[in-house]
Protein backbone atom coordinates (compact mmCIF):
# COMPACT_ATOMS: atom_id res chain seq x y z
CA UNK A 1 0.00 0.00 0.00
CA UNK A 2 1.48 3.35 -1.01
CA UNK A 3 1.93 6.21 1.43
CA UNK A 4 -0.89 8.70 2.00
CA UNK A 5 0.09 12.12 3.34
CA UNK A 6 -2.27 14.58 4.99
CA UNK A 7 -1.87 18.13 6.29
CA UNK A 8 -4.06 18.97 9.26
CA UNK A 9 -4.83 22.39 10.76
CA UNK A 10 -7.53 23.95 12.91
CA UNK A 11 -8.71 27.18 14.51
CA UNK A 12 -7.87 29.56 11.67
CA UNK A 13 -10.57 31.93 13.00
CA UNK A 14 -10.96 33.79 9.74
CA UNK A 15 -7.26 34.54 9.19
CA UNK A 16 -6.70 35.06 5.49
CA UNK A 17 -2.93 34.74 5.93
CA UNK A 18 -3.16 31.43 7.80
CA UNK A 19 -5.59 29.87 5.34
CA UNK A 20 -3.54 30.80 2.29
CA UNK A 21 -0.38 29.46 3.94
CA UNK A 22 -2.26 26.24 4.70
CA UNK A 23 -3.27 25.71 1.09
CA UNK A 24 0.23 26.51 -0.16
CA UNK A 25 1.78 24.17 2.40
CA UNK A 26 -0.42 21.34 1.20
CA UNK A 27 0.96 21.74 -2.29
CA UNK A 28 4.51 22.17 -0.99
CA UNK A 29 4.36 18.98 1.11
CA UNK A 30 2.75 17.07 -1.78
CA UNK A 31 -0.15 15.86 0.36
CA UNK A 32 -3.06 13.74 -0.76
CA UNK A 33 -5.53 15.52 1.50
CA UNK A 34 -5.93 18.66 3.58
CA UNK A 35 -8.07 18.47 6.72
CA UNK A 36 -9.40 21.53 8.57
CA UNK A 37 -10.71 20.73 12.05
CA UNK A 38 -12.96 23.64 12.96
CA UNK A 39 -13.30 27.21 14.20
CA UNK A 40 -12.88 28.69 10.75
CA UNK A 41 -14.66 32.02 11.19
CA UNK A 42 -13.40 35.27 12.69
CA UNK A 43 -14.48 36.94 15.89
CA UNK A 44 -15.20 40.54 14.85
CA UNK A 45 -15.87 43.06 12.09
CA UNK A 46 -13.69 46.15 11.84
CA UNK A 47 -15.41 49.21 10.34
CA UNK A 48 -13.23 51.12 7.87
CA UNK A 49 -14.99 54.47 7.84
CA UNK A 50 -14.79 57.02 5.07
CA UNK A 51 -13.64 60.33 6.53
CA UNK A 52 -14.09 62.30 3.30
CA UNK A 53 -11.62 63.33 0.63
CA UNK A 54 -10.53 59.75 -0.08
CA UNK A 55 -9.35 59.17 3.50
CA UNK A 56 -10.41 56.15 5.57
CA UNK A 57 -9.88 55.22 9.21
CA UNK A 58 -10.13 52.00 11.21
CA UNK A 59 -9.39 51.05 14.81
CA UNK A 60 -7.30 47.89 15.16
CA UNK A 61 -5.65 46.51 18.30
CA UNK A 62 -5.96 49.80 20.14
CA UNK A 63 -4.56 51.94 17.35
CA UNK A 64 -6.11 54.17 14.70
CA UNK A 65 -5.14 53.09 11.19
CA UNK A 66 -5.58 55.42 8.23
CA UNK A 67 -5.55 55.07 4.47
CA UNK A 68 -5.36 57.98 2.04
CA UNK A 69 -5.06 56.20 -1.33
CA UNK A 70 -6.81 53.19 -2.93
CA UNK A 71 -3.61 51.15 -2.50
CA UNK A 72 -3.41 52.05 1.19
CA UNK A 73 -7.08 51.14 1.63
CA UNK A 74 -6.50 47.71 0.13
CA UNK A 75 -3.45 47.28 2.38
CA UNK A 76 -5.50 48.19 5.44
CA UNK A 77 -8.24 45.75 4.52
CA UNK A 78 -5.63 43.02 3.99
CA UNK A 79 -4.05 43.70 7.40
CA UNK A 80 -7.45 43.34 9.05
CA UNK A 81 -8.26 40.15 7.14
CA UNK A 82 -4.89 38.55 7.89
CA UNK A 83 -5.54 38.59 11.65
CA UNK A 84 -8.98 37.03 11.18
CA UNK A 85 -11.27 40.06 11.31
CA UNK A 86 -13.66 41.33 8.63
CA UNK A 87 -13.06 44.82 7.23
CA UNK A 88 -16.29 46.55 6.23
CA UNK A 89 -15.96 49.83 4.36
CA UNK A 90 -18.69 52.24 5.39
CA UNK A 91 -19.78 55.83 5.23
CA UNK A 92 -20.17 57.41 8.65
CA UNK A 93 -23.97 57.31 8.55
CA UNK A 94 -23.90 53.62 7.53
CA UNK A 95 -21.61 52.83 10.47
CA UNK A 96 -23.98 54.58 12.86
CA UNK A 97 -27.00 52.79 11.42
CA UNK A 98 -25.34 49.42 12.01
CA UNK A 99 -24.34 50.41 15.53
CA UNK A 100 -27.94 51.35 16.30
CA UNK A 101 -29.45 48.09 15.01
CA UNK A 102 -28.04 44.93 16.69
CA UNK A 103 -30.10 42.60 14.48
CA UNK A 104 -28.79 44.23 11.34
CA UNK A 105 -25.27 44.13 12.79
CA UNK A 106 -25.60 40.40 13.46
CA UNK A 107 -26.89 39.71 9.97
CA UNK A 108 -24.01 41.65 8.41
CA UNK A 109 -21.51 39.75 10.57
CA UNK A 110 -22.93 36.39 9.46
CA UNK A 111 -22.88 37.57 5.84
CA UNK A 112 -19.19 38.48 6.12
CA UNK A 113 -18.32 35.14 7.71
CA UNK A 114 -20.14 33.18 5.04
CA UNK A 115 -18.60 35.19 2.22
CA UNK A 116 -15.05 34.62 3.45
CA UNK A 117 -15.64 30.88 3.72
CA UNK A 118 -17.14 30.94 0.22
CA UNK A 119 -14.07 32.75 -1.08
CA UNK A 120 -11.85 30.21 0.69
CA UNK A 121 -13.70 27.31 -0.92
CA UNK A 122 -13.34 28.88 -4.36
CA UNK A 123 -9.62 29.35 -3.77
CA UNK A 124 -9.26 25.76 -2.60
CA UNK A 125 -10.94 24.37 -5.71
CA UNK A 126 -8.77 26.59 -7.89
CA UNK A 127 -5.48 25.53 -6.23
CA UNK A 128 -6.10 21.98 -5.05
CA UNK A 129 -8.19 20.33 -7.75
CA UNK A 130 -5.45 20.55 -10.43
CA UNK A 131 -3.06 18.96 -7.90
CA UNK A 132 -5.50 16.13 -7.10
CA UNK A 133 -5.67 17.16 -3.42
CA UNK A 134 -8.91 16.66 -1.50
CA UNK A 135 -10.00 19.22 1.10
CA UNK A 136 -11.95 18.06 4.15
CA UNK A 137 -13.29 21.26 5.72
CA UNK A 138 -15.20 21.16 9.00
CA UNK A 139 -16.59 23.92 11.21
CA UNK A 140 -16.07 24.06 14.98
CA UNK A 141 -18.01 25.07 18.07
CA UNK A 142 -17.45 28.79 17.39
CA UNK A 143 -18.96 28.60 13.89
CA UNK A 144 -22.57 29.22 12.91
CA UNK A 145 -24.43 26.41 11.13
CA UNK A 146 -24.83 28.60 8.04
CA UNK A 147 -21.13 27.89 7.36
CA UNK A 148 -22.00 24.26 6.56
CA UNK A 149 -24.41 25.37 3.86
CA UNK A 150 -21.64 27.37 2.20
CA UNK A 151 -19.24 24.42 2.21
CA UNK A 152 -21.95 22.21 0.73
CA UNK A 153 -22.12 24.52 -2.31
CA UNK A 154 -18.79 23.12 -3.54
CA UNK A 155 -18.62 19.80 -5.36
CA UNK A 156 -14.98 18.94 -4.64
CA UNK A 157 -14.90 19.84 -0.91
CA UNK A 158 -16.03 17.46 1.82
CA UNK A 159 -17.44 18.36 5.22
CA UNK A 160 -16.85 15.43 7.60
CA UNK A 161 -19.13 16.72 10.37
CA UNK A 162 -21.41 13.77 11.30
CA UNK A 163 -20.49 12.13 8.00
CA UNK A 164 -18.38 9.23 6.74
CA UNK A 165 -16.04 9.42 3.76
CA UNK A 166 -13.65 7.02 2.07
CA UNK A 167 -10.19 8.51 1.55
CA UNK A 168 -7.72 7.26 -1.05
CA UNK A 169 -5.50 4.58 0.42
CA UNK A 170 -8.36 2.71 2.07
CA UNK A 171 -8.84 5.11 5.00
CA UNK A 172 -12.12 6.28 6.52
CA UNK A 173 -12.83 9.84 7.67
CA UNK A 174 -15.51 10.85 10.19
CA UNK A 175 -15.95 14.10 12.09
CA UNK A 176 -17.70 16.06 14.81
CA UNK A 177 -17.76 19.87 15.00
CA UNK A 178 -19.34 20.22 18.45
CA UNK A 179 -17.57 20.84 21.76
CA UNK A 180 -18.49 20.39 25.39
CA UNK A 181 -19.91 23.47 27.08
CA UNK A 182 -17.61 26.49 27.29
CA UNK A 183 -17.98 29.70 29.34
CA UNK A 184 -18.91 31.54 26.13
CA UNK A 185 -21.80 29.20 25.18
CA UNK A 186 -20.77 29.11 21.53
CA UNK A 187 -22.97 28.11 18.63
CA UNK A 188 -22.10 24.39 18.75
CA UNK A 189 -21.48 23.91 22.47
CA UNK A 190 -23.46 20.97 23.84
CA UNK A 191 -23.34 18.97 27.05
CA UNK A 192 -21.38 15.75 27.44
CA UNK A 193 -24.49 13.57 27.21
CA UNK A 194 -25.38 15.03 23.81
CA UNK A 195 -21.77 14.67 22.69
CA UNK A 196 -21.91 11.00 23.64
CA UNK A 197 -25.02 10.46 21.50
CA UNK A 198 -23.40 12.13 18.50
CA UNK A 199 -20.17 10.17 18.95
CA UNK A 200 -22.13 6.92 19.19
CA UNK A 201 -23.76 7.80 15.86
CA UNK A 202 -20.35 8.47 14.33
CA UNK A 203 -19.06 5.20 15.74
CA UNK A 204 -21.84 3.31 13.99
CA UNK A 205 -20.61 4.69 10.63
CA UNK A 206 -17.09 3.33 11.04
CA UNK A 207 -16.38 0.05 9.26
CA UNK A 208 -12.69 -0.39 10.10
CA UNK A 209 -11.47 1.57 13.15
CA UNK A 210 -7.87 0.55 12.46
CA UNK A 211 -7.97 2.60 9.25
CA UNK A 212 -10.12 5.47 10.54
CA UNK A 213 -9.27 9.18 10.93
CA UNK A 214 -11.60 10.86 13.42
CA UNK A 215 -11.71 14.66 13.09
CA UNK A 216 -13.07 15.70 16.48
CA UNK A 217 -12.88 19.42 17.15
CA UNK A 218 -12.59 19.16 20.92
CA UNK A 219 -9.73 17.08 22.36
CA UNK A 220 -10.23 14.39 25.02
CA UNK A 221 -10.01 15.47 28.62
CA UNK A 222 -6.76 14.70 30.41
CA UNK A 223 -4.80 14.19 27.20
CA UNK A 224 -2.46 17.16 27.53
CA UNK A 225 -3.95 18.42 24.25
CA UNK A 226 -6.64 20.30 26.19
CA UNK A 227 -4.72 22.44 28.68
CA UNK A 228 -5.69 26.13 28.83
CA UNK A 229 -5.85 28.99 31.35
CA UNK A 230 -8.51 28.67 34.04
CA UNK A 231 -11.07 31.51 34.23
CA UNK A 232 -13.10 33.04 37.03
CA UNK A 233 -16.84 33.82 36.84
CA UNK A 234 -16.04 37.11 35.06
CA UNK A 235 -14.00 35.25 32.41
CA UNK A 236 -10.74 36.68 33.73
CA UNK A 237 -7.62 34.49 33.79
CA UNK A 238 -6.88 33.13 37.28
CA UNK A 239 -3.34 33.52 38.60
CA UNK A 240 -1.63 32.25 41.72
CA UNK A 241 1.75 33.53 42.85
CA UNK A 242 2.08 35.45 39.59
CA UNK A 243 1.58 32.27 37.52
CA UNK A 244 -1.40 31.49 35.27
CA UNK A 245 -3.49 28.62 36.61
CA UNK A 246 -4.01 26.01 33.89
CA UNK A 247 -6.73 23.39 33.63
CA UNK A 248 -7.85 20.49 31.44
CA UNK A 249 -10.85 21.60 29.36
CA UNK A 250 -11.36 18.68 27.00
CA UNK A 251 -14.32 16.35 26.69
CA UNK A 252 -14.93 13.20 28.72
CA UNK A 253 -17.24 11.93 25.96
CA UNK A 254 -14.49 12.26 23.36
CA UNK A 255 -12.06 10.43 25.62
CA UNK A 256 -14.54 7.60 26.15
CA UNK A 257 -15.15 7.37 22.39
CA UNK A 258 -11.44 7.10 21.64
CA UNK A 259 -10.86 4.50 24.35
CA UNK A 260 -13.80 2.42 23.05
CA UNK A 261 -13.43 2.75 19.26
CA UNK A 262 -9.65 3.15 19.05
CA UNK A 263 -9.44 4.88 15.64
CA UNK A 264 -6.03 4.88 14.00
CA UNK A 265 -5.78 8.69 14.23
CA UNK A 266 -7.78 11.44 15.90
CA UNK A 267 -7.31 15.11 15.00
CA UNK A 268 -8.28 17.89 17.39
CA UNK A 269 -8.23 21.67 17.78
CA UNK A 270 -10.26 23.99 20.04
CA UNK A 271 -7.47 24.52 22.59
CA UNK A 272 -4.93 26.81 20.91
CA UNK A 273 -2.31 26.59 23.65
CA UNK A 274 -1.78 22.80 23.58
CA UNK A 275 -0.15 21.62 20.35
CA UNK A 276 1.30 18.14 20.54
CA UNK A 277 0.40 14.48 20.43
CA UNK A 278 -0.82 11.83 22.84
CA UNK A 279 -1.33 8.10 22.40
CA UNK A 280 -4.10 5.98 23.86
CA UNK A 281 -3.75 2.37 22.85
CA UNK A 282 -3.87 2.23 19.07
CA UNK A 283 -4.98 5.84 18.67
CA UNK A 284 -2.54 8.66 17.95
CA UNK A 285 -4.16 12.00 18.90
CA UNK A 286 -2.86 15.29 17.50
CA UNK A 287 -3.62 18.94 18.24
CA UNK A 288 -1.73 21.23 15.86
CA UNK A 289 -2.40 24.35 18.01
CA UNK A 290 -3.18 27.83 16.71
CA UNK A 291 -1.51 31.23 16.51
CA UNK A 292 -3.91 32.72 14.00
CA UNK A 293 -3.87 36.24 15.48
CA UNK A 294 -0.16 36.47 14.67
CA UNK A 295 -0.76 35.21 11.13
CA UNK A 296 1.22 32.05 11.93
CA UNK A 297 0.00 28.80 10.43
CA UNK A 298 0.27 25.81 12.78
CA UNK A 299 -0.32 22.41 11.21
CA UNK A 300 0.60 18.73 11.33
CA UNK A 301 1.98 16.66 8.46
CA UNK A 302 0.94 13.03 8.93
CA UNK A 303 2.19 10.08 6.86
CA UNK A 304 0.01 6.98 6.62
CA UNK A 305 1.27 3.71 5.20
CA UNK A 306 0.03 0.12 5.33
CA UNK A 307 -2.89 1.21 7.47
CA UNK A 308 -0.72 2.81 10.14
CA UNK A 309 0.60 6.22 11.11
CA UNK A 310 4.22 6.04 9.97
CA UNK A 311 5.17 9.46 11.28
CA UNK A 312 3.99 12.99 11.92
CA UNK A 313 5.55 16.44 12.22
CA UNK A 314 4.17 19.66 13.66
CA UNK A 315 5.00 22.57 11.35
CA UNK A 316 4.49 26.32 11.32
CA UNK A 317 4.82 29.03 8.69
Amino acid sequence: MKMTRILYGSDFHGSEAVYRKFLSSGIQYKVNALIVGGDVTGKAMVPVIHQGGGRYQAHLFGEDKTAATPAELEGLKKSISNVGFYPIVLEQDEAQALEDDPARMGARFEQEMCQRVRDWMKLAEEKLTPNHITLYFMAGNDDLYSIDKVVDEFEHIRNPDMKHFEMDGGYEVVGLSNANLTPWLCARDIDEAELTKKLDEIGSMIQNPEHTIAVLHVPPIGSGLDVCPDLDKNLKIITQGGQVVMKSAGSSAVRAFIEKVQPMLSLHGHIHESPGHFRNGRTLMINAGSEYAEGIMKAAVVNLEDGKVKGHLLVSA
